[in-house]
């Protein structure tokens, strides 16, 4: 079956199904199930076979994808676990947000253990 004979039976079955948006078609819905796949930690040989595909570029534009986003979320989560970890008793009061900085002054929430040290 032709790419082209493929999407109109696609299209036929989507509006039977109720589906009758011009915006959706068959590549958007190849698309997201190839996210999903790649979230799902498929390898680049079980997507190409899943859609059909013969160039390994494809599967590894979806993973590289899922990856960086999967890597920035577990970073998030390790800073949030840092920050619960910490003893607030070691971070100074937040400045006064009533007051107006004065003469250059710095209004930066640290820790006390970086006093002392050089920048």
């Amino acid at each position: 079956m032709s790419k082209k004979s493929w999407a109109a039976k696609f299209k036929k079955y989507a509006v039977l199904a109720g589906v009758n948006e011009t915006k959706k078609s068959c590549h958007g819905v190849r698309k997201a199930r190839a996210e999903v796949a790649a979230y799902a930690d498929c390898t680049e040989s079980q997507m190409r076979a899943m859609f059909g595909w013969t160039d390994p570029k494809m599967p590894a534009h979806y993973i590289a994808q899922a990856n960086r986003e999967k890597l920035g979320a577990s970073g998030m989560d390790k800073i949030v676990t840092f920050d619960q970890s910490q003893n607030m008793s070691d971070v100074l009061p937040l400045p006064d947000a009533n007051k107006v900085a004065t003469n250059g002054e710095n209004r930066v929430v640290t820790l006390r253990s970086n006093f002392g040290k050089k920048s």
